[in-house]
């Protein structure tokens, strides 16, 4: 008993210090001075309109220590404010640590999950193993490690889930009612929650045949409340919370404005977006523009304004019939337009953010992959991406669980193995194909697929087994501090050729390259760093690397700089640099040269 308690606290203590030990390493990745400006203000001021993309729940936890310890932030945007808690008392590492323990809670509270759905399922021995599996993953490790909401989405994801599958086995008012603290709780840690927890819900009411409405209506209700509360119970028009959250000049911004304006309050995103398509086309083929208020018109919407500047119409192609899904979504938009204008609804900016979420989805995210660029992504990103970035032997070990459980015929066994396939189909319709944090909360049931192969095939196949869980150990452990940059040996010496974005370059190695320039006795550095840290700041020595400009002396580049050519979004911004090899590797996000 002694020795299985110890064996139980060295499964959380040693993920536990893995993570803890990443916290001082890496400077902040690019997103989470946003997410901890917007947790310090939900904290000290009755608003929360710094970056509403998010929720709030996982912010929170990320900026207590901030609020602890009295910081006093200054700047007008969330990354100024972000940057200024973050870099506060000259003690940046420090505070570093602090905004990114309040992950911590989250990466427990997946383990603990992990562990008992297992348990309850398959056993003590079962539930060691996927505890293990999942303590050592890379892409948990990485992300539990910063100061962002990915690791939160992932263990509110997994715990709605193994609740909800309790409920089902055993439907009861009171389960009903922790399901919905769960599934409110998810609400507010990241919106991604909307799209994973159902489908995975979906397939476990599917494999277990039960379903009681009157529970789920419950449900509903309590996690609408608290998505509410953590709204701090605001009432408000949504087309204001848009006017707030949504940045001028932008398509989102456009829209919500010209809805302020007499008789144009049916104007919508979607409806701007076709104006601004079909007024490019214009201009390509009959040499000249259309005003939105003639597209309007001639659209079949009321436009007061239509003639303001002439019949722009004049010579212009004529306007495409809108397409059948467009004819069938125009009453519901339609309706909710109305509400956003004239209503006043129950937290409007949690909307605003929704609707922040789908339009960053629909408008895409320049993205690359094997090679290949693109601004809309790809339909088969995230299972390339899981491929290498998931250690091989697990990767084996997870997809063999699945068919097994789907074996047993044992519907809670089939819901397990075919939530992950349900959580992923989703994914591959976005546009934001920009690394595999989007998909964490697909780990802690594909680490219960493998534990079940494990503890299936020891018997007949050991020999097999243990080299693959001796592979595991080695490549998960080679990986440290690195999790967050982690190919698996697919990937080869250049996973920068595969994948770039989060994947392997999200801004993490600046402090890395501060100390090589000490070390190194570098007094002057040309730099192109993506990123969001104060570059300046921490690495004194450096200057801004000028685009297509060829330099001579030390030279150091971001992976994503290299492959994107930020801010110009010119990809041969540095292609000079490629005649060369550089120096070193600092980190696996930053290339040094020292060109002649």
């Amino acid at each position: 008993m002694r020795s299985r308690k110890a064996l139980w606290v060295l499964l959380v203590a040693v993920p536990v210090l893995r993570i803890v030990s990443t916290y001082r390493v890496f400077s902040q990745t690019n997103d989470e001075p946003f997410h901890v400006a917007a947790g310090y203000q939900w904290l000290t001021t009755p608003g929360y309109d710094l970056d509403p993309e998010h929720p709030p729940l996982a912010r929170l936890f990320l900026a207590v220590d901030a609020v602890a310890s009295g910081a006093t932030p200054s700047g007008a945007g969330a990354l100024s404010i972000g940057n200024s808690i973050l870099e506060r008392n000259s003690s940046y590492r420090r505070n570093l640590f602090g905004a990114r323990l309040g992950n911590l809670p989250f990466f427990l509270l997946s383990l603990l999950i992990v562990g008992l759905w297992t348990k309850r399922l398959f056993g003590n021995t079962a539930a060691i193993v996927a505890v293990a599996f999942f303590g050592a993953l890379p892409p948990i490790l990485g992300h539990a490690a910063l100061a962002t909401t990915d690791m939160a989405a992932a263990a509110t994801s997994v715990t709605a889930l193994y609740l909800f599958d309790r409920w089902l086995e055993e439907p009861g008012w009171s389960r009903a009612i922790v399901v919905a603290i769960a599934i409110g709780a998810g609400l507010l840690a990241k919106f991604s929650f909307l799209i994973f927890f159902p489908c995975g819900a979906l397939v476990l009411i599917l494999a277990r045949r039960r379903f009681r409405v009157a529970h789920a209506a419950l449900m509903m209700l309590i996690a609408s409340a608290i998505v509410w509360a953590g709204c701090k119970f605001s009432v408000g028009s949504l087309n204001d919370a848009r006017l707030k959250a949504f940045i001028p000049g932008l398509p989102p911004h456009t829209a919500a404005e010209y809805a302020t304006m007499p008789g144009y309050e049916w104007v919508r995103l979607d409806l701007v977006e076709r104006y601004y398509s079909y007024s490019e086309d214009s201009l390509k083929r009959a040499g000249h523009g259309v005003d939105f208020v003639d597209w309007a018109k001639a659209a079949g919407y009321p436009s007061p304004q239509a003639g303001r500047h002439g019949n722009t119409l004049a010579g212009s192609p004529p306007l495409p019939v809108p397409t059948i899904s467009e004819q069938l979504l125009e009453p519901l938009r339609a309706a909710w337009q109305h509400i956003a204008i004239h209503d006043r609804i129950p937290a409007p900016e949690f909307f605003a953010g929704l609707e922040m979420v789908e339009h960053h989805s629909s408008a895409g995210n320049a993205g690359f992959l094997l090679g290949e660029f693109r601004d809309h992504g790809w339909w088969y990103y995230f299972p390339v991406v899981l491929f290498f970035k998931t250690p091989l032997a697990f990767t084996a070990l997870a997809l063999g669980g699945i068919v097994l459980l789907i074996r047993t015929r044992d519907p809670a066994a089939i819901g397990v193995a075919l939530a992950p396939v349900a959580m992923l189909l989703p994914a591959l319709t976005t546009g934001i194909n920009i690394g595999v944090r989007h998909v964490l909360p697909l780990y802690p049931l594909l680490t219960i697929a493998a534990a079940f192969a494990v503890v299936t095939l020891w018997e007949r196949w050991r020999v097999a087994i243990i080299l693959l869980l001796s592979w595991f150990l080695i490549a998960t452990t080679l990986a440290h501090p690195d999790y967050v940059s982690y190919f698996n040996e697919a990937a080869g010496s250049h996973p920068e050729r595969i994948a770039v974005d989060s994947n392997l370059d999200w801004g993490q190695d600046l402090l890395r390259l501060a100390d090589v320039a000490r070390r190194e006795h570098i007094d002057h550095l040309y730099l192109s760093y993506f990123g969001s840290a104060n570059w300046r700041a921490l690495v004194p020595v450096a200057e801004e690397l000028p685009q297509f400009t060829h330099v001579h002396g030390w030279v150091a580049i971001s992976e994503n700089q290299m492959v994107f050519g930020w801010p110009s979004n010119r990809r041969d911004a540095y292609a000079w640099l490629r005649t060369y090899e550089p120096v070193k590797r600092v980190g696996k996000s930053i290339r040094l040269y020292r060109i002649p």
